[in-house]
């Protein structure tokens, strides 16, 4: 007899495991549902949601480390609520975390280790049958007595052909009027880098259960499901392969599989197609970033990672400089878009090594960058070696640790209080900026009506681009340059420092993002010329009609679809978390709810709880910047914005283009135009946070 399944996962864009597992539970006979569970305040809804289904079995999809708290938090309401059913969840982090993810005051029933397509119906059916679980392998489940244990291990998956395709549980997402559909084509990779979650979680699957680390779907299998999605589509797509090795060691091997799989899609009628991959970057020859372009290459996610010497060799990634700098020349030649992310900060970075990747930064402003810290994520090679050093603070939900070097610790506060709404806002500059040149060349591939107005528009993108990448070196450098001087002034003059150069930010941000929205608006403006975006016949003949709205996909690849704010939230945990809950670093940033409203936390504000030591010391400044919360409304014609802050002693600046009076909590501000944006800086004796809002957000 069937049972009722639902999942429940994040679904920022359509959620392949979900849709793998969903498929697998469907092909055993069951009835499958999908519930996105993507920010924690439809935590309720989330809830509501599962329960009118009446399922027998939950599952959650616990795909990112920083989002655990709130699935744990959801399966807690989810039994609180009368949920008495079989509560299991998947994903990399609880097969890595599978003991502290059952423990018992969860009330999750068990973890599928790693892969779980082999286990899931196994899963199911021994529910079904009210048998013993401990007999199904690739599970982790409580003893009778309440103790976690492991089930046999199960190896990965060998036969990637085997796996049905992923149920699509929702329409695809749209990039100017043409589908945008992720794909898979294989996983794994043979990358050592210490810092990565996916290949530790791979090695933690083979060692006791066998498999190869890397695989690959066959060229007929990947290009049965592409044909499959692009004629249900209606004829057009972009396919973004989230393979973490798209490109194979040697391009000549890359060169035949890819020809396999475009042999197979002329052989089943698909026309023209977009390809978006990720590769390291010694795998990429200019040869072959030509030939990838003519098949409709659009975006390439080269992994940059850290461009000094000693950066690289600190995360595992060998001496990689070489390869980084000749697959970029490749790329720009070529014709492919690349942005890259650079871990500007590990555990023994020195000043020296971020002046290194700053020089790199200017030597390729064409590439759009964002930056951040090495995470030591659970189960990585980086955690343990931390650990091992007793330089890891946190809990399973999250870990944190002290730079050794006090300078490079010093900046990397800096940077992570004054870049944040830049560097991490789903809505900052960096995100935005980083969708410029992709959507240049989707234009390119599917609306290729007027050539000479498109040139103008890349010529803008180019510029742009530039002027962002190059702006983020300057700011960079300078927050380096503070850091160098500290040791000849005090603390307080740091701070005001750092409060002065974050208003700077502030102040570049609001600029960019005007630029940003124009360049934007004439980007909308030129797809909508035609209506209908270009498709290659197919060899069977007829050409086929693609869906006829234009309109920006959700995904961050495009950056904002204008300039309303969607501003950072620091998210409270839920009232029956415990202390083992507490996460040590906020969620990521999220969007906000409700116009008018912007919230700002650090990215490295800290709870301490009496089981938790923080590595934010003392010693240097900026250990524990505040919560700032900005309320604005309108009032006759003026906006009375103010700021909430949780610390109590604190000083306040405030920033606009147009007048602002006061300088206390509370402030009047006559916006200069929609488009402004007030800017409140927050300086306590742990630091700096900014938080913002525009005129046009204000009700």
């Amino acid at each position: 007899m069937a049972m009722q399944v639902t999942l429940v996962g994040a679904d920022y864009e359509e959620n392949l495991g979900l849709g793998t597992v969903a498929a697998v539970a469907e092909a055993a006979g069951h009835a499958c549902r999908v519930v996105p569970f993507n920010v924690p305040e439809n935590a309720d809804l989330v809830v509501d949601q599962v329960l009118n289904g009446h399922p027998e079995v939950v599952g959650l999809s616990i795909q990112f480390q920083h989002r655990a708290h709130e699935f744990l938090s959801l399966a807690r309401a989810l039994r609180a609520r009368g949920f008495t059913g079989h509560l299991t969840c998947g994903g990399q982090w609880p097969s890595q975390a599978w003991r502290e993810t059952l423990a018992p005051r969860h009330g999750i029933d068990s973890v599928t280790m790693f892969e779980s397509e082999q286990t899931l119906p196994e899963l199911l059916q021994a529910i079904e049958d009210d048998g013993d679980l401990s007999l199904v392998p690739g599970l982790a489940v409580r003893t009778d007595s309440g103790i976690p244990h492991q089930t046999k291990a199960r190896g990965l998956v060998e036969d990637l052909d085997s796996v049905p395709f992923p149920k699509r549980y929702r329409p695809h997402d749209l990039h100017y009027g043409v589908p945008f559909i992720p794909i898979m084509g294989g996983r794994g990779g043979w990358g050592r880098c210490n810092y990565c979650s996916i290949s530790s979680g791979h090695n933690e699957a083979h060692e006791p259960g066998g498999g190869a680390r890397w695989r690959h779907r066959s060229p007929q299998n990947v290009a049965s499901e592409m044909a499959q999605l692009w004629h249900r589509a209606g004829g057009a797509g972009i396919f973004c392969f989230h393979d973490d090795n798209f490109l194979l060691p040697q391009p000549e091997a890359s060169r035949d599989r890819i020809q396999a799989i475009r042999n197979e899609l002329d052989k089943q009628g698909v026309g023209h197609v977009g390809w978006v991959a990720k590769c390291r970057p010694d795998c990429l020859s200019p040869e072959l970033a030509k030939w990838l372009k003519k098949q409709g290459v659009l975006r390439l996610y080269v992994g940059v990672e850290n461009t000094s010497t000693a950066g690289a060799l600190h995360l595992g990634q060998g001496t990689q400089q070489e390869h980084t700098n000749a697959a970029l020349a490749a790329c720009r030649s070529a014709g492919i878009f690349v942005c890259y992310n650079l871990l500007l900060f590990e555990p023994d970075t020195k000043l020296a090594d971020v002046a290194e990747n700053i020089a790199f930064i200017r030597e390729h402003p064409g590439h759009p960058i964002n930056f951040c810290r090495a995470e030591p994520y659970y189960g990585t090679p980086l955690m343990q070696s931390l650990q091992t050093e007793r330089n890891l603070s946190g809990s399973y939900l999250g870990y944190d640790y002290r730079i050794q070097d006090d300078q490079a610790e010093l900046l990397f506060r800096l940077t992570a209080a004054i870049f944040r709404d830049r560097n991490f806002s789903a809505r900052g500059v960096a995100n935005r900026y980083m969708g410029l040149g992709y959507s240049l060349k989707v234009l390119d591939r599917f609306y290729p009506h007027d050539p000479a107005r498109l040139a103008e528009l890349e010529l803008s993108a180019e510029r742009l681009t530039r002027a962002i990448s190059l702006e983020t070196a300057d700011l960079l450098e300078q927050a380096l340059i503070l850091v160098e001087q500290y040791k000849l002034h005090s603390p307080d003059w740091f701070e005001g420092a750092a409060a002065q150069l974050g208003l700077r930010v502030a102040h570049l941000d609001g600029i960019r993002h005007r630029e940003l929205d124009e360049l934007l608006s004439d980007i909308r403006a030129y797809a909508h010329q035609d209506r209908l975006p270009r498709t290659r016949v197919p060899p069977a003949g007829r050409l086929t009609k693609v869906a006829r709205t234009i309109a920006l996909g959700a995904s961050l690849a495009l950056g904002a679809t204008g300039c309303e704010d969607k501003t950072i939230v620091s998210h409270p945990l839920p009232p029956d978390a415990g202390i083992e809950d507490v996460p040590v670093v906020d969620p990521p940033p999220t969007d906000a709810g409700a116009k008018g409203v912007a919230d700002n936390s650090p990215v490295d504000r800290w709870r301490d709880t009496a089981v938790q030591r923080t590595t934010r010391t003392m010693d240097l400044p900026l250990h524990g910047p505040p919560m700032v919360r900005l309320i604005a409304r309108r009032e006759d014609g003026v906006v009375r914005a103010t700021a909430r802050v949780d610390a109590a002693q604190v000083s306040l600046r405030w920033q606009a283009r147009g007048a602002v009076d006061g300088d206390a909590h509370s402030v009047k501000w006559l916006p200069a135009d929609e488009h402004d944006r007030l800017v409140v800086v927050a300086r306590s004796a742990g630091g700096l946070a900014l938080a913002s809002v525009r005129a046009k957000n204000v009700a």
